[in-house]
């Protein structure tokens, strides 16, 4: 009975001390957080998801709740994430999401392995984690090591690091090129699968894949040009172009650098074309010459007529473009947040700006588009965008089957 009555008593006390602090009960555990690759917020979603995570690891402390804690911060660009990180990777040395921001915080160069070194580690202890791989393949491309790059890109293609609707996305693109052409991309999901696309597929090797954002790394410039990039700059030229123009200055190197790449290109014959999701930049606009071309933007002088090359578009996309990823149930179910329904509209986007060739090209043509676009892209379409995109398919002289489509949409007969 003595034991009991002490059994009682120190359960009240630990019940007084915990009502000095909230209890492990009231905090709920945030959602996990992934590659930007997959889902994408802006800096403000991050650093409150890091706030959560913070407090859900002071209630639950675990090397996952840090590990997402950590993620969460860096993508925040929080104040001594960086530290927070490295403390992380001393108490959780085997937890390979750490090991991965470690090495996102450290030297890149070639001539530095402290980086690559914490990458393979990481994916010595999870090969399935998909993160340090792509950053592997990057550093492996820019130090020309062909052979670990192909490994690297070979581990996302098996562990189905890349989602099928930006697979699809890239192919697409490709399929829209000349032969022997340069492609300048601009971000992971329009790099990274055509690099895996090109290399380890072998679809269209002919095809060259540069990124923009890679320019602004001396080494990967001369790597490029050793894999066949027309020359466009030597050594001196890169050292020359940075001291006349500081890395400070507000257009950094790459974006300094792509037109004479481009230039290089059409001296040499070479179609150069820009991916869609460069065109925000505004770089090509600056061309004469530039020719959009739905998904992308041919940058060099065009070898025959505007209709000619349009026309073999259209064919093509309606004859060869992929679209089971746009079709896929996991993309319909995606939240707004994710980075394969972001591309989505730029299907949208080239359609609306290839219309008068759509419209000239005949009824067969503007009917079957018309259902490629209702059956794959319009109900992937936020609700603030697709009545504008809709749009695109009023007018006279459509087929039957487009203007009573346009009716049910409160579009008056034409």
């Amino acid at each position: 009975m003595k034991i009991f009555r002490l059994m009682i008593v120190a359960l009240a006390l630990g019940a007084l001390g915990a009502g000095c602090r909230k209890s492990p009960q009231e905090v709920e555990r945030p959602e996990r957080i992934h590659s930007k690759r997959l889902v994408l917020y802006d800096s403000a979603t991050y650093a409150k998801l890091a706030g959560l995570w913070e407090k859900y690891y002071d209630a639950y402390p675990s090397e996952d709740a840090y590990a997402n804690w950590m993620y969460a911060a860096f993508y925040a660009q929080a104040v001594g994430a960086e530290t927070m990180i490295d403390k992380g990777v001393e108490q959780y040395p085997a937890n390979p999401v750490l090991l991965y921001l470690s090495a996102r915080t450290k030297d890149w160069g070639p001539r530095s392995s402290e980086g690559s070194q914490l990458l393979i580690k990481a994916t010595a202890l999870d090969p399935e984690y998909m993160d340090p791989w792509h950053s592997l393949a990057v550093h492996y491309i820019v130090q020309g090591d062909r052979e670990n790059a192909d490994v690297a890109l070979r581990h996302l293609l098996s562990g189905g690091a890349i989602d099928d609707m930006i697979m699809d996305f890239s192919y697409n693109m490709i399929s829209s090129l000349d032969t022997n052409s340069v492609l300048i991309t601009n971000g992971d999901n329009d790099t990274f699968p055509g690099w895996v696309l090109t290399r380890i597929i072998r679809y269209r090797p002919d095809v060259k894949i540069v990124n923009r954002a890679l320019l602004n790394l001396d080494e990967y410039v001369l790597t490029i040009v050793k894999e066949g990039i027309p020359p466009f700059i030597s050594k001196e030229g890169l050292d020359s172009l940075k001291s006349h123009h500081p890395a400070d200055a507000a257009t950094p190197p790459g974006d300094r650098l792509l037109l004479r790449l481009v230039e290089a290109c059409g001296r040499a014959g070479i179609p150069a074309y820009c991916a869609c999701t460069i065109d925000n930049y505004g770089f090509w606009k600056s061309l004469p010459q530039a020719r959009a071309l739905g998904l992308v933007t041919l940058v060099t002088p065009a070898s025959i007529p505007r209709d000619a090359q349009v026309r073999k578009l259209l064919t093509t996309w309606m004859t060869v473009y992929r679209a089971e990823g746009l079709d896929g149930w996991q993309l319909h179910a995606a939240g707004p947040a994710s980075a394969a329904r972001a591309l989505v509209p730029n299907y949208a986007a080239a359609l609306r700006a290839l219309m008068p060739e759509i419209e000239a090209a005949g009824p067969d043509v503007q009917l079957s588009l018309f259902r490629w676009y209702r059956l794959h892209i319009m109900d992937l379409l936020d609700r603030n965008f697709v009545d504008k995109a809709n749009t695109m398919w009023f007018g006279p002289n459509r087929p039957r089957e487009i203007m009573e489509w346009a009716r049910s949409k409160g579009r008056p007969g034409d």
